[in-house]
């Protein structure tokens, strides 16, 4: 497509866009595409139209105008009917940038009806699944960016916005832009062509025979490095912008450039808020159509601890679309993408997507780090696996039951019909974790051991389990932890539970020695000290036990005071100093890391070089987070009928 004259007026005219139209259409000829897949909507100037005449006849291209119903037909009703492997649209005309959306001006826009190809909302429909035929597109734009405002076309622009259908996560779809928010995209009247449009034919002329499809990652990297080289000489400011999008399933990201200082400067003044009217009406619709948040407070403050106050936080807002726009007056853009993140994370499959492709769009012109919040993510949607161990009655081995946990989805993975022997527990661990690789994963899964108080002391982190081709002890792969039946089975106790883990969370990610209890001595008839433990969420059970976990009062204290975490080394292990032990473990380290900090000692005290007294050995963690309740496992009351029988 190319627009070089526009019923606006004469000083609209450019002498290049519909000249480029040709020039792209007989590179994808030379390329070997058939002329019958090629269209060329073009409207040329008067001086023009004799010679983009010839070319078309002269390769036989289907053709039209570049107005708004003859665009609209193609991108509305052709496209979506037809198929390609690769599909490929090139753009040059006039552009300018409204409420953060690209706005491509047609050819029969006038003063009064400046209508146009809202091309921000294409390329999100062209992800969708209306363009399910598209696989993979490749999008030029060689157009300016000019500020409505600066234009005085603010609230003016006509919009027509294209279908979107659901997002499709095997879309590839590569675009690149002249020029950034509030630049204009160089025309070389004299040359009869656009400087981006020019500088892209040469790289992709440049490209060795037989290349085919072109490498977009390529295109984009040598047309930066050409446009660099202009400006060092002096001979433009433009600054192409790209947007990568590719499935947030493959890992693959999006980036859209930030746009120069002074745009950034003008978004952000406007109202003096985050986010562009049109950034804000998007994530509106998303929220819009999610379910409400069930802890919106926890998800606020965890996104704000660095820079709300506690006093603030008496006041935050108590709906999802008011918590936005709170977070909106910050004046950092950080909490309300961690914000997002969090609210992502516990929402449905389908609000994720939607969100995340907001946020990959827009994150980056805030000058938000995208790889600090897909580590947030990460973190947050990590896969725990609950295992809860049963004795036969027999004494034939253990009967297992278990479930998997990824973000706010849940899903029961095993349910042994007969008693497992240790061999095939390690077994079956192995094969939940299939696709898991230490070397490549940075956010382990977490196992959790359900288990009866006697069994708290097992050596299950040892169980050596078939991990990326090779045998390790699971402790050495992924978090092991150890969680209390008797107390998930009790309501009462359940609800102590949840209090106490609130607590734990709202310490923050500081080291907090306030919040533990060190207990090195335990004698049979001493009161314990009933304050103390109501008011910290760790217990450091420092001392050596000659009985059961069942039968140590530290430890029965601990979990009566509803206290989610617990800290002890088994009794195997030997006479040394336990509490320094347990604060090499614990000092300065924030408590909700403990699992992943766990982690680290075991695989340190299995190292050839490790001391028999490392603090790794024989540690045991009670982590128990009331989050992760199977629903079997939950009390229901019985009914009428059951308590009359």
């Amino acid at each position: 497509m190319g627009v070089e004259r526009y019923d606006i007026g004469s000083r609209w005219g450019l002498d290049g866009p519909a000249a480029d139209a040709c020039r792209f259409a007989g590179w994808l000829t030379s390329c070997g595409v058939p002329a019958e897949n090629i269209t060329l909507l073009v409207s040329p100037l008067a001086s023009n139209a004799d010679l983009v005449r010839e070319h078309i006849q002269r390769h036989g291209y289907r053709s039209g105008t570049a107005d708004q119903v003859t665009v609209r037909e193609v991108f509305a009703r052709t496209l979506p009917a037809t198929t390609s492997d690769l599909l490929i649209i090139h753009w040059g005309g006039h552009g300018v940038i409204e409420h953060d959306e690209q706005r491509l001006i047609y050819a029969d826009a006038t003063t009064q009806d400046k209508c146009n190809l809202n091309l921000t909302q294409l390329l999100r429909s062209l992800r969708t699944s209306t363009y399910a035929r598209h696989p993979r597109q490749l999008v030029l734009v060689d157009a300016c960016s000019n500020l409505v405002e600066d234009l005085g076309w603010a609230g003016v622009m006509p919009r027509q916005d294209f279908a979107e259908g659901r997002t499709d996560p095997r879309r590839d779809q590569y675009a690149l832009l002249a020029a950034s928010p509030g630049e204009r995209a160089v025309n070389d009247d004299a040359a009869k062509t656009g400087l981006f449009s020019r500088t892209v034919l040469e790289v992709l002329g440049s490209l060795s025979d037989g290349t085919w499809p072109p490498d977009a990652g390529h295109l984009q990297s040598e047309v930066s490095g050409q446009f660099e080289l202009l400006r060092e000489q002096g001979r433009t400011a433009q600054v192409p912008s790209r947007l990568w999008y590719r499935s947030r399933s493959t890992q693959d990201e999006l980036i859209f450039a930030a746009g120069s200082p002074a745009a950034r400067t003008s978004a952000r003044a406007v109202g003096a808020l985050l986010l562009t009217h049109g950034e804000f009406q998007r994530l509106k619709k998303i929220i819009d159509g999610a379910s409400a948040p069930a802890r919106l407070r926890d998800l606020y403050r965890e996104a704000t601890r660095d820079v709300v106050s506690a006093s603030a936080l008496l006041h935050q807002p108590d709906d999802l679309t008011s918590t936005v726009v709170a977070l909106r007056n910050l004046v950092r853009p950080a909490p309300l993408f961690r914000f997002l993140v969090r609210f992502a994370a516990s929402s449905d499959t389908v609000t994720q997507h939607r969100l995340w492709e907001w946020i990959n769009e827009t994150a980056p012109r805030w000058e938000v780090d995208l790889e600090e919040l897909r580590a947030l993510d990460a973190e947050l949607c990590r896969t725990y696996m609950v295992l809860r161990l049963q004795p036969d009655l027999l004494g034939e081995g253990l009967l297992v039951t278990g479930w998997s946990y990824e973000g706010c989805d849940s899903r029961q993975v095993v349910c042994a019909d007969e008693p497992w022997a240790a061999g095939r527990l390690a077994s079956e661990v192995g094969r939940l974790l299939e696709g898991f690789d230490p070397e490549l994963d940075a956010v382990p899964p977490v196992i959790e051991f359900l288990v009866h108080m006697p069994m708290l002391d097992d050596q299950l982190e040892l169980l050596s389990v078939p991990i990326a081709g090779r045998r390790q002890a699971i402790g050495t792969a992924c978090p092991v932890v150890m969680r209390p039946l008797e107390r998930l089975t009790d309501p009462d106790r359940v609800q102590v539970l949840q209090a106490r883990w609130r607590e734990l969370t709202k310490r923050g990610d500081a080291y907090d020695a306030s919040a533990i209890h060190w207990v090195e001595c335990i004698l049979p008839g001493t009161p314990a000290n009933a304050e103390t433990w109501q008011t910290r969420v760790c217990a450091a059970l420092a001392y050596r036990r000659s009985h059961g976990p069942h039968e140590d009062p530290g430890l029965q204290e601990a979990l009566a005071a509803g206290m989610p975490v617990a800290l002890w080394h088994r009794p195997t292990r030997g006479d040394a100093n336990r509490r320094e032990a347990l604060e090499r473990v614990l000092r300065n380290r924030q408590l909700r890391d403990l699992p992943d900090v766990v982690l680290g000692q075991r695989i340190a005290a299995h190292h050839p070089s490790a001391n028999a007294d490392h603090p790794g050995r024989d540690l045991v963690l009670l982590w128990d987070d009331p989050d992760r309740l199977p629903a079997e496992l939950q009390w229901h009351p019985p009914t009428l009928e059951g308590a009359a029988l």
